[in-house]
């Protein structure tokens, strides 16, 4: 295998203390970081990232197994420094593999034309996407994609770019985070389900309106999967039902575990197919307030003893909020099991789906 090297230098006032910002970062996402702050390693999956005290600034030098890694590691390395330097021009520009050109797209961007368009319940809506080389989105560990919506009946003009590694952003494109329901990368198709309420959000508002042949983009994946462990207890409202549909449908048929999805009532309950040691629970809201009937069966919820547990949900941000505090608190569970996140906040725009 040939390993594939880019190099850039970061201008800085203070390299040390942005090298020590970056490290400290890293750390926190669980990456391997080692060696002293003059001469850092940090290892990434599938590459390392160097980063080196030099005349002016950093010394940058990323070592990567595949194209795929080599342009992830750019992206995450240009953009956190830039980020820690608001007030600078760091000018990072990248030689060696990987370089790119003026029109060039990001490695994890694909331009995506609607194929059907299915109403799954009243309030839920299902685009089926067709292009080409998608594989890279069919993992359950990153159920989660960037869409890219471009203004309706004008052509797209899709991400490019920078020297730095970085994605430029045409500032006509709506972005939001939606899950892959389903996908099939062989055939070149993907389902992603959509929460529709009217026109308040740029996804509701796509959803609501696309036809065949429609595109849209992407870019990804990203974001975690559900990690079905042990006996699991994984808990949401329709903004979580794909991701929760999807892990059901993909369990071994020995898994356990409880399935708490709350909706807004019985018309949006859906068949999904789920192992026979997995009890799926809908709870209708029926004109109560958002997240209520979730939190209070998780409260409910009995936990095993004597085995492995393992706990997941997503809601709107005040109930996610009191689910993680349960969980943590009042169960007792280690942060490794547990995992409680916002995916909208109640009056802000339109929820990830």
């Amino acid at each position: 295998m040939t390993l594939l090297i880019a190099e850039a230098h970061a201008r800085a006032r203070a390299p040390e203390r942005l090298i020590e910002q970056f490290r400290e970062h890293m750390v926190g996402h669980g990456l391997d970081v080692a060696g002293p702050v003059r001469d850092s390693r940090v290892a990434f999956p599938g590459c390392v990232a160097l980063l080196r005290l030099a005349e002016g600034g950093i010394a940058l030098r990323i070592e990567a197994d595949t194209p795929d890694w080599l342009a992830d590691a750019k992206n995450i390395v240009s953009g956190h420094l830039d980020s820690f330097c608001p007030d600078e021009a760091l000018g990072i520009v990248w030689r060696g593999h990987g370089a790119v050109g003026d029109d060039a797209r990001p490695h994890n961007f694909r331009a995506l034309r609607v194929a059907a368009v299915e109403e799954v319940t009243p309030r839920m809506r299902r685009l089926r996407l067709e292009g080409q080389d998608i594989a890279r989105y069919a993992g359950l560990g990153q159920m989660h994609v960037k869409i890219l919506i471009p203004p309706k009946g004008e052509e797209p003009v899709w991400p490019t770019v920078s020297p730095s590694g970085q994605p430029v952003m045409d500032a006509s494109l709506r972005r939001r985070t939606y899950t892959i329901r389903r996908i099939d990368p062989a055939v070149g198709w993907m389902e992603i389900d959509f929460v529709v309420h009217g026109d308040e959000g740029p996804g509701s508002a796509f959803a609501l309106r696309a036809e065949p042949g429609d595109l849209m983009g992407v870019m990804g994946p990203g974001g975690g999967g559900i990690g079905w462990e042990g006996w699991a207890l994984v808990a949401g409202d329709e903004t979580a039902l794909p991701a929760i549909g999807r892990a059901l449908e993909a369990l071994p048929a020995g898994a356990r575990g409880l399935a708490l999805i709350e909706v807004a009532d019985a018309g949006e309950r859906q068949a999904i197919a789920h192992p026979p040691g997995v009890e799926v629970r809908w709870l209708y809201r029926d004109g109560a307030h958002y997240g209520t009937r979730l939190l209070a069966e998780v409260r409910a919820a009995t936990l095993p003893a004597g085995v492995a547990v393992t706990c997941w949900a997503a809601c709107e941000n005040t109930a996610a909020r009191a689910i993680r505090e349960h969980w943590g608190e009042a169960c007792g569970l280690p942060r490794s099991r547990f995992r409680a996140v916002s995916y909208w906040r109640h009056g802000v725009g339109d929820g990830e789906g």
